[in-house]
C-alpha cells in the first residue's frame, strides 16, 4: 500500500535546488498523449513573482503538445532520498527551445510502509524462548515485513555456530521499544530465520527475520510506529512544510 507525504512551500525551492545541482532526470509524462521522455530541470525563474521551472525540451514534445490547449505535464524521479516523488504541472510554453512551467504547489513523496526499513531506536529488542533458554536479539533495523536483530553474547559466551537456523521459526516474541517510544512490547506470534550472518570482526551473529504471524491490534501499533519513526527519518533528510 503506497502512502503520499506532501511537501509544500520553501521545501520545493531546496528539493529543486538540488535536483538542478546534481543534474537529476525526471520522467514526463504528456497527460492526453502518449509522449513520455526523460528530461532534466535547468534552472528556475520568476516572472512577477510567478515562479517557473525551466526545462530541457525532450524530443517529440513539441509534435505530441500541438494539438492540446492545456499542457498538463507530470513528472517523476527518485529524490537525493531514493523515495518516489511526483507532481504536476498545468500550462507553460516554449521560450528560445526550453520549456517553462508553472512550478507546482504541491510535490508527493511516495512512502510504501511495507517496504520502507527503518533503523530501530537504541536499545529495541526481541525476547522469545529456545529448549527452556530466554534468548535477547537486539533489534538494527525494522520494517513491516519484518526485521534485522543480531544475538546480544558477550565474546565469551558466543559460541562457534549459531544455535538458530535458517527457517527456523520462533515462537511468542515480544518485540520491545525504549519506554520513552512504546510503553507496552508487541507481541508477535512468530518470526521466521530468513538468514545468519557471522561477523566476526564484531564477534555477533546477525539474523534476518520475517514476520509470520501477528495479531491485526498488534500490526496496527506496529504499523503506527513504524510511520512514525519513518516520518521523523524524512525530516531529518529533508525538511517537509505542512
Amino acid at each position: 500500500m503506497a502512502n503520499f507525504e506532501i511537501i509544500a512551500g520553501n521545501a520545493i525551492t531546496a528539493l529543486f535546488d538540488t535536483l538542478i545541482q546534481n543534474k537529476t532526470l525526471l520522467k514526463l509524462t504528456l497527460i492526453d498523449t502518449a509522449h513520455e521522455s526523460l528530461t532534466r530541470i535547468l534552472r528556475m525563474a520568476d516572472d512577477q513573482k510567478t515562479p517557473y521551472l525551466v526545462i530541457d525540451i525532450p524530443e517529440g514534445f513539441e509534435t505530441a503538445a500541438a494539438d492540446l490547449h492545456v499542457w498538463h505535464a507530470h513528472f517523476e524521479f527518485n529524490g537525493p532520498d531514493q523515495i518516489k516523488y511526483a507532481f504536476t504541472t498545468v500550462g507553460g510554453e516554449i521560450v528560445d527551445n526550453r520549456l517553462y512551467l508553472n512550478a507546482p504547489q504541491a510535490i508527493e513523496r511516495q512512502q510504501r510502509r511495507e517496504l520502507f526499513r527503518i533503523d530501530a531506536p537504541q536499545g529495541t529488542r526481541i525476547y522469545f524462548s529456545k529448549d527452556g533458554n530466554r534468548l535477547e536479539l537486539e533489534v538494527m533495523n525494522i520494517s513491516i515485513g519484518g526485521l534485522r536483530a543480531a544475538w546480544v553474547q558477550t565474546q565469551t559466551d558466543m559460541p562457534k555456530n549459531s544455535p538458530l537456523a535458517v527457517a527456523q521459526r520462533l515462537q511468542d516474541i515480544a518485540l520491545m521499544f525504549p519506554a520513552e517510544i512504546l510503553q507496552r512490547p508487541i507481541q508477535v506470534k512468530a518470526l521466521e530465520i530468513k538468514r545468519i550472518e557471522k561477523r566476526s570482526q564484531q564477534g555477533r551473529f546477525e539474523l534476518g527475520l520475517e514476520f509470520c504471524e501477528i495479531c491485526n491490534s498488534e500490526k496496527k501499533r506496529l504499523t503506527d510506529l513504524i510511520y512514525e519513526l519513518q516520518r521523523q527519518h524524512l525530516r531529518h533528510r529533508l525538511p517537509v512544510d505542512l
